[in-house]
């Protein structure tokens, strides 16, 4: 292991970051020398954090906890994984506060809180887990070419197969009490989602249709997990104790593994009686509600639309055209920005948003005089800045990755104000607009000018310029979650000094979307200072700081959000929705009274005062003298932290036989170096009666019996070494991976572009094999006399892809994929270059989720030799009865459904043509279709036909001849000698693909599909029968 982790070093010496080691059971690694700030107050922070979380939970972490510091995104978020190292990423950048769906606060102290949660939920274990993690040597992580390793994985940390509700369910619980009750179980959002549910009387999922539908098609996404589960959470606190909750998360020697049996250990009835107890409690408690807001006149909205619009960005009214601009994201449509006539309501497609937000799609600016629209794209990686031209309809990308947004357009010399999100700080910037702009200059300068950098801990977001250009409103959160709304001068901006002041203090509630009105006497915009989301006026003129000149505009049952002032009669507003936010139209007037509303987290509070003994006191950002602080860093270094992370028994198929084997995985915490190493051995009495290949020989000689296979990657190399190779799906034919023969080789793949869903990949290799009895990719072709040569191959591959999705997408719905791979094999002084090009074409139908793809293959081999690197071949769907690869194999280059692998007829092709029309209808999904071990999530159905020509080359005649010898009239007319045969084959045929999810975690798709192919030359007809399991998607 010395030397072989010597070698490691060797290979993955770029594999690096810092590290800095802060404590006895933590390391914080970062890749930016400017994070070094913040690193002792992270340490601060996870001390403090996982402190609190042993007492609470009886934790003992398995092994160091691994914290990465990164800043690859403009909005901050966190990820836990406990398998096989314990990880936690932390996001820095500050949060997205759009609509109040996250708590405002310093992000470190809050995730750090929140993310140790999921590690004591994880990673604790009882005495069988740790009997299994010493025989395993590690957590095990399922992976699919060994699916039987999702068994071992439950053994050693059953934990991690819990819906995710369960998981961000008790986080966000616990972390809002260790932050004095600020977070999602007191959240103004969650209160007002549950309540709409309760006016629309709306459904609300069951614990189980939450994980197979409401996570995937509704407007919220994921988001729902926190919703669900953090209000389940909250509503079994409130009515059995805290303490229940945590005893039901607890990983005790004497609790059940799997979750909901531990459920029913603690509370003596099943989940779903408890979730359906819950919600009834939560009809009744939202319909108290719904009275103390109805004891003053509610403010009536009138839609604009019928059309609900799921997420939408803040909105601009364009008073010459009468419309509203807008960028929307719904389900079923890909995320675009609108213009939405006031008139009649109809909604017009102007340009899609690439990479929008899940809340706040994009931030958008409109430009009256120039008659544009600016808003960003890649929301939620690095921002782009674009504009769209009213008039032309043309999108231009004017700053790359600029990382920022909130925009703002100051009307007097239309420069640009936005908030630029880096290294954890908040920065106002500003663009300034070209002097001379033709059509192939950029309108606006490609630098930026840094107005203010923010204090660390200190948000600014939803700016606006008056019409004067000499103000700049903004709301600022500082590191506890207080928010103000701020009123910057802007000739004062120096770039280290701003001078402002206080428009109104909103304590914890956010000050969303104020804007200034035309007249720039007032801001209007939105609070959920009562509990409810409603509109609120500043007075310019007599606004004090402290409460003066602040009108209240709206009473919502609801909420209302991202107001814009119409004329002096009417206010456009989004008023939500389950569905999402509607456009409306409320009287421009301030309301009499203010209705408010009861938390349950605040009766949870009241009844079990010990919650409030969970707050945990923000550490010091500042320096400070800790011994268990260390000021030691190294470079990380993915050889140096390589270890075994697991070893277990395996199953495997070769040719007709089966065996069994041993796998063992290396890695390093990070991920950027990996090796597996399988061995195997196959009696030769082990037949294997469900596989029975035409194609194998049913004896297996002596030299076959032993398989061994060894796969390194680092960074962009991976190098792969394999004898005699087994496959556990070979165990489930048709389709066969296994081969006779050595072979080892050398993969280098880059991404020339990485611009999310933009994709341009580059990939060389070289591969050598020696004894191969047949083709390594057409099991269907064998060729004899080749065995004992020992061949290379070299390949090149460009790879693209631009694929455009909507909510709720459960195949590509919209885009272009293509690849051109260019391949050169050599053996015995020869070579034999070959080419293979794909590109396909897909467009979405007016149906949800149905979309039309185009797809078409080109291939050709430059040498007329026969051998196993210069024909190609085609046949079947491909998909084993159970199998790990893509369920729709049937689009692959060389599939052709119809024709089966143990028909008589197969094809062999030296140059190709292929072309395939494919339709996939829209899914139907499924509340309630299992239970929580094993569920389905949807149904959809494709349909397809395709067309193959192909062309042969054989000296002797090959295929021509049959029809001479035969005596039949060559229907193309060729003659016996023609060295030159050709296939024509079309075939048609569907698909029906069923998602279901193992261990309430693992998804995986049930397939069957009949097609029909035909030989248009000799007219003959073959058909397929195919049902596959495709496991761990």
């Amino acid at each position: 292991m010395k030397y072989l982790s010597l070698i490691l070093a060797l290979l993955s010496f770029g594999a690096s970051a810092q590290e800095i080691f802060q404590s006895e059971n933590a390391k914080i690694i970062h890749y930016d020398p400017r994070k070094s700030f913040i690193i002792p107050y992270t340490v601060r922070c996870f001390n403090n954090a996982l402190d609190f979380h042993k007492r609470l939970f009886d934790y003992e972490p398995t092994g160091d906890i691994t914290v990465v510091l990164e800043d690859f995104g403009d909005y901050g978020n966190a990820s836990t994984v406990a398998s096989p190292f314990n990880v936690i990423n932390i996001g820095l950048s500050p949060f997205s506060y759009a609509f109040e769906t996250f708590p405002a606060g310093e992000r470190i102290f809050s995730l750090m809180n929140h993310e140790l949660v999921h590690m004591a939920a994880l990673d604790n274990t009882a005495k069988r887990d740790k009997f299994f993690q010493k025989l395993f040597l590690g957590k095990v992580m399922p992976t699919s070419d060994h699916p039987i390793s999702m068994f071992y994985s439950f053994l050693t940390i059953p934990r991690l197969y819990a819906p995710r509700w369960y998981h961000e369910g008790i986080a966000s619980y616990v972390d809002t009490w260790m932050s004095g009750g600020k977070g999602s179980a007191m959240g103004n959002y969650d209160e007002m989602f549950f309540r709409t549910k309760v006016i629309e009387n709306a459904e609300i999922y069951s614990a189980q249709g939450l994980e197979s539908e409401g996570i995937n098609s509704d407007f919220q996404g994921v988001t729902n997990s926190y919703l669900y589960g953090t209000r389940f959470m909250g509503y079994l606190a409130n009515q059995y104790g805290p303490e229940k909750i945590i005893e039901w998360v607890k990983r005790k020697d004497k609790s059940s593994a799997f979750f909901s049996k531990q459920f029913k250990q603690v509370f003596n009835f099943s989940i779903d009686k408890g979730w359906d107890d819950w919600l009834a409690f939560e009809k009744t408690f939202q319909q108290e509600n719904i009275k103390l807001i109805k004891e003053n006149t509610i403010t009536q909205a009138v839609s604009i639309t019928e059309k609900i619009l799921g997420s939408v960005s803040y909105a601009h009214f364009d008073e010459k055209r009468n419309k509203i601009y807008v960028a929307i994201n719904y389900p079923g449509k890909v995320p675009f920005l609108a213009a939405i006539k006031l008139a009649n309501g109809d909604i017009e497609h102007l340009t899609d948003v690439k990479g929008a937000a899940l809340f706040y799609v994009s931030s958008i600016i409109y430009d009256e005089e120039g008659d544009k629209i600016y808003f960003t794209t890649d929301n939620d990686a690095q921002r782009d800045l674009n504009s769209f031209d009213l008039k032309t309809k043309k999108v231009k990308l004017l700053n790359e990755d600029v990382r920022f947004g909130d925009l703002a357009l100051n009307p007097v010399d239309k420069s640009i104000w936005g908030v630029k999100h880096d290294n954890g700080f908040s920065t106002i910037i500003r663009i300034i607009k070209n002097d001379s702009v033709d059509n192939n200059s950029r309108p606006y300068s490609s630098s930026f000018d840094g107005m203010v950098t923010l204090r660390y801990g200190y948000d600014i977001f939803d700016m606006d310029i008056s019409p004067d250009g000499k103000y700049l409103s903004a709301a600022v959160s500082d590191y506890k979650g207080t928010q103000k709304l701020m009123l910057y001068e802007i000739n004062a901006f120096t770039g280290f000094e701003s001078k402002s002041q206080v428009l109104f203090d909103f304590d914890d509630a956010s000050p969303q979307s104020f804007r200034f009105t035309k007249d720039g006497k007032y801001l209007i915009g939105t609070s959920y200072f009562s509990g409810i989301s409603n509109v609120y006026r500043i007075d310019l003129s007599t606004f004090d700081g402290e409460g003066e000149g602040v009108e209240v505009m709206s009473n919502a049952a609801t909420g209302f959000f991202r107001p814009v002032l119409l004329d002096s009669n009417r206010l456009f507003v989004f008023e939500y929705k389950s569905k999402g936010f509607q456009p409306s139209i409320i009287v421009n007037e301030p309301v009499d009274e203010l209705s408010s509303i009861n938390f349950l987290g605040t009766q949870t509070a009241e009844s079990h005062d010990f919650v409030r003994d969970w707050y945990t006191k923000r550490p010091s950002q500042g320096q400070a003298s800790d011994d268990s602080i260390s000021t030691e860093t190294t470079t990380y270094r993915s050889g140096k932290e390589f270890k075994l992370t697991a070893a277990y028994p395996t199953l495997v198929g070769y040719q007709n036989f089966m065996g069994v084997g041993y796998k063992f995985n290396f890695s390093d915490p990070l991920g950027f170096t990996e090796l597996n190493i399988s061995l195997a051995y196959t009696p030769t009495q082990w037949f294997n009666s469900l596989s029975n290949d035409p194609y194998e020989s049913n004896i297996l000689a002596d030299d076959e019996v032993f398989h061994a296979s060894i796969d390194f990657s680092t960074l962009n190399f991976s190098y792969r070494f394999a004898y005699n190779p087994a496959n556990f799906y070979d165990l489930f034919g048709p389709t066969k991976q296994s081969r006779k023969g050595i072979s080892g080789g050398i993969d280098w793949q880059t991404p020339l572009i990485w611009n999310a869903p933009i994709f341009l990949d580059l990939a060389l290799g070289l591969s050598g094999f020696y004894g191969l009895e047949k083709s390594n990719d057409f099991q269907q072709l064998s060729y004899d006399g080749f065995d004992g040569n020992l061949y290379f191959d070299f390949y090149s591959s460009l790879s693209y892809s631009y694929i455009k999705n909507s909510i709720g997408a459960v195949d590509d719905e919209k885009g272009i994929t293509a690849s051109l791979e260019a391949s050169t094999a050599y053996t015995a002084g020869e070579i034999y270059p070959s080419l293979v090009g794909n590109l396909d074409l897909g467009i979405p139908l007016p149906i949800n989720h149905s979309s039309i793809w185009l797809r078409s293959a080109l291939g050709k081999s430059f040498n007329n030799d026969l051998n196993p690197f210069t024909r190609y071949g085609f046949a079947a769907f491909g998909n084993n009865y159970i199998d790990s690869w893509n369920a729709k194999q049937y689009r692959g280059t060389y599939a052709f459904p119809g024709l089966t692998y143990s028909d008589n007829r197969y094809i062999e092709s030296r140059d190709f043509g292929k072309l395939m029309l494919d339709v996939l209808l829209p899914p139907i999904r499924y509340k309630k279709l299992g239970f929580f071990n094993l569920f389905a999530n949807w149904t959809q159905a494709s349909v397809f036909a395709s067309v193959l020509y192909s062309q042969n080359y054989d000296p002797n005649g090959g295929k021509n001849l049959q029809y001479f010898i035969r005596e039949i009239t060559h229907p193309l007319g060729k003659s016996f000698d023609d060295p030159i045969w050709t296939d024509t084959f079309v075939n048609f045929g569907a698909q029906i693909d069923t998602r279901i999810v193992l261990f309430s975690l693992l998804p995986s798709t049930i397939s069957i599909g009949m097609a029909r192919a035909y030989d248009v030359i000799s007219e003959d007809s073959y058909d397929e029968f195919m049902i596959s399991l495709k496991l761990l998607n």
